[in-house]
């Protein structure tokens, strides 16, 4: 037996951590200092002979065979291991919401109202000029903190849309570079449909699964605030909702290539929205304390209002994205998607920053339209 850790979610509780499977199949376990560091010789290049032997080198701590044993067989009922019974779970729970046929709001109730008219007074705001929008770069920052930078952007929309294209971050664990979401969308103005057609197109320039991550989707609000606006403004639009995590520049210029191949309506009626925020500073995400990311987020977003994708790309790659924008591979397709397509240089239409006194820390978010 060679144990391989899978990647989990850890949080400090009293003097050991809560370790948890990140896609919350399982409620996880408790465990020690030592028990973390046993867990980190777990990496499937060890049997249990050279896992005692190792931890024995590094700490002076003998453990029994059998103690090793009942370790790992916890963790493998936690799901944290790379085995059959983490396999069978997650294909179990994936054919589950599948069956569903639908993704279930998750922050209704909490950030927004559930009934339709408390709902639509909530995110509307001012009337704003109609533009002829093919692009909107917004945030998925809180609702109830950022809803006037949401509705700057999507209170200029001034043409009617068939299908609207999400394409979002994810805040969960997801394996592949992107996936898509093969689900319907409910709303509180109802059920906002998929394309499962462009879905089949697009698989078919890939050998991995376009869905494998769908998991990931059940809590992403990055997805979820998006599709309220879209079935808000577009009652009758259709959908299409993906999930952007890594990649390289060739790869993911590849995927906004392949999208526009699958695409079958007049470009005129898509609309395509990238929901990001930009920067994340201060202590609550590891900075000694918070400090204005201002000069950061505006040449980032000067370079993304003039569709250079690569350049801000390239920006925030080659200094390890110290401000941490949640959006650098997101945007580097929907930036070259626009240009494909024909989009003009962006327009800024609002810049904010959130400081959260608690934890010292500095969320920055826009909004930014491109007409077609």
């Amino acid at each position: 037996m060679r144990p391989k850790l899978r990647a989990f979610d850890l949080q400090p509780l009293g003097e050991g951590f809560w370790v948890r499977d990140p896609l919350n199949l399982s409620e996880g376990l408790v465990v020690s200092r030592l028990g973390l560091l046993l867990m980190s010789l777990m990496d499937g290049s060890m049997d249990l002979k050279d896992i005692r032997a190792e931890f024995f080198r590094r700490t002076g701590n003998l453990i029994t065979e059998q103690e090793l044993l009942e370790f790992v067989q916890d963790l493998d009922q936690a799901l944290l291991l790379e085995s059959d019974n983490f396999r069978r779970a997650f294909r179990e729970a994936k054919e589950k919401v599948l069956a569903q046929g639908v993704r279930a709001m998750s922050h209704v109730g909490e950030v927004y109202p559930p009934q339709e008219d408390q709902c639509r007074e909530f995110l509307q705001g001012e009337e704003k000029e109609k533009l002829n929008l093919l692009g909107l770069m917004v945030p998925h920052m809180d609702l109830r903190v950022a809803r006037r930078t949401y509705w700057e952007g999507y209170g200029r929309v001034g043409t009617e849309k068939r299908l609207i294209v999400i394409l979002g971050v994810s805040h969960y664990w997801h394996e592949m570079p992107f996936s898509v979401l093969p689900l319907d969308m409910q709303t509180p103005f109802g059920r906002l449909s998929t394309r499962r057609d462009l879905i089949e197109k697009l698989q078919s320039f890939y050998r991995f699964d376009l869905t494998h991550d769908l998991l990931s989707y059940s809590m992403e609000h990055s997805i979820e605030f998006a599709s309220l606006y879209a079935k808000m403004l577009f009652p009758h639009a259709q959908a299409l909702a993906m999930i952007v995590s890594y990649g390289d520049k060739e790869l993911l210029r590849g995927l906004a290539q392949n999208l526009l191949r699958v695409l079958d309506d007049d470009i005129q009626s898509v609309l395509f929205i990238s929901s990001v925020d930009l920067s994340h500073v201060g202590k609550k995400f590891g900075d000694a304390r918070s400090f204005d990311p201002s000069f950061r987020d505006r040449t980032y977003l000067g370079l993304m209002e003039a569709l250079q994708g690569e350049e801000a790309f390239n920006l925030l790659q080659k200094d390890g994205n110290y401000t941490r924008i949640d959006g650098q591979y997101v945007n580097l397709v929907f930036a070259h998607l626009l240009k494909l397509a024909g989009a003009r240089e962006g327009q800024l239409f609002d810049y904010q920053q959130y400081y959260e006194e608690s934890t010292d820390s500095i969320v920055s978010y826009a909004t930014l339209g491109f007409r077609a």
